[in-house]
């Protein structure tokens, strides 16, 4: 028989109980709906957090940890044997290691000072220094709104962020005070207890750059040089610092584009150092939706299952309802093969059409969350849209699942005998 006339047939039948079909249609829709919206909404979720992680820092910024770990151990038993403990520090050998990794562009020690009340004539704000190499801020800071970057001779210089003068307060009202910090002097006291008495410090830098805006974090940073940094510490704690004995309390590896971020992330660790990156708490975010993805598909999908019931029902009782017309076919020459394609065509179409009004459904239910999204989670819009790849799987799940549902029904209407067909009231 004709592929032609075979659907010709399927759709008459089809057509023929139109009901029927529908309804049957109507289970496999809403299964596929179900489907397509749940991981639409996994994914929308997914870009969203992904999109506010992103926003808080550079995602091509690696940051390196020392790390101390132990070694060893007592017998439970006898209380013999010793637990050794060694720490892996970042020093100068450390970082010219991190410097000849493939992907890496740039690599900097870090010293931070954190709650420093620095004012600005009757302004304030309390600022955590980052201290930074002066020949690596370019690399790592990124480009200038207004200003320079260090040179040789800075000591008591500093580059601030792009919101950086959204942070000061008036020392009188505590109300916000609007400043423009480019090439103004702050200063700050220090204190510290030396022979039993206080001791204090004034130290002033000069705003000498502002660093363009980034949507981040690091609009809010303020870098100086490494080494003024260190000193304050010296004179803090009076006592030397040696970061070769001692080491950094961190490193920063700035790599060249996004997909090396993996790679160097994993040389470094290889070293014995614990890496942080955007694109680390990227990774573990997005593998909780791959699961959570998963979890909700499945849930789905038994209702689409529960829609393939509804097939193998509605080819039942179509085959009983067509006994006579099959026994008539078969007398006129169609072979056992020739059925079975008919009916698993006719029930591949109603997985067809109930896996395109699902695709539908969920195009609405879609656009209907994306829309109210801002009222359920407070302001944050949720872009929830189908994949093409999810809507290309949703409609041949539907139809694999029809054929299934339908093969037995087939099987069985191809293997009845001409005669009993014939003969069937």
């Amino acid at each position: 028989m004709r592929l032609k006339d075979t659907i010709t047939i399927v759709s008459r039948n089809l057509g023929r109980s139109k009901t029927r079909t529908i309804l049957t249609s109507v289970g496999v829709l809403i299964g596929v709906a179900a489907i397509v919206t749940l991981i639409s909404i996994s994914i929308a979720l997914n870009r969203s957090v992904v999109e506010q992680i992103e926003n808080s820092g550079d995602i091509k910024i690696l940051t390196i940890y020392p790390v101390s770990f132990k070694f060893g151990g007592r017998n439970p038993f006898s209380g013999k044997g010793s637990t050794q403990s060694e720490i892996k520090i970042i020093d100068r050998n450390a970082l010219k290691n991190f410097e000849k990794i493939e992907g890496v562009i740039a690599v900097s020690p870090i010293y931070e000072y954190s709650g420093i009340k620095v004012e600005i004539g009757k302004a304030y704000s309390i600022s955590t220094f980052t201290g930074i190499e002066i020949n690596k801020i370019k690399e790592i800071a990124g480009e200038l709104e207004k200003g320079r970057y260090f040179t040789k001779v800075d000591k008591y210089s500093a580059i601030v962020g792009a919101k950086f003068e959204e942070t000061f307060l008036d020392k009188n009202t505590e109300k916000e005070v609007k400043l423009d910090p480019f090439g103004k002097i702050f200063k700050f006291t220090i204190q510290r207890i030396k022979d039993g008495k206080v001791e204090t410090k004034t130290y002033s830098f000069k705003i000498v750059g502002v660093l363009k805006q980034k949507g981040t974090q690091e609009d809010y940073v303020v870098y100086v040089p490494i080494d003024t940094i260190i000193s304050i510490r010296e004179w803090i704690t009076n006592s030397n610092i040696n970061p070769e004995i001692n080491g950094y309390q961190r490193a920063i590896v700035k790599v060249r584009d996004v997909s090396s971020v993996n790679y160097v992330t994993k040389k470094i660790e290889e070293m014995g150092f614990t890496v942080f990156s955007i694109q680390t708490l990227i990774n573990a975010i997005s593998n909780v939706f791959s699961i959570l993805q998963f979890i909700l598909g499945g849930i789905a999908a038994i209702s689409l299952i529960v829609a393939g019931v509804g097939i193998v029902n509605t080819m039942t009782m179509s085959i009983y309802e067509r006994t006579r017309q099959i026994g008539i076919m078969k007398a006129i020459g169609a072979s056992n093969k020739d059925i079975l394609w008919m009916f698993l065509i006719e029930s591949a179409t109603l997985g067809f059409f109930g896996g395109i009004g699902g695709i539908i459904l969920s195009f609405i239910l879609n656009s209907i969350i994306t829309i109210i999204s801002p009222f359920i989670t407070q302001g944050v819009k949720l872009k929830v849209f189908a994949p093409f790849y999810l809507i290309f799987f949703a409609i041949i799940f539907a139809v694999v699942i029809g054929l299934i549902a339908g093969y037995f029904p087939s099987k069985r209407a191809a293997n009845l005998s001409p005669v009993e067909a014939l003969r069937y009231e």
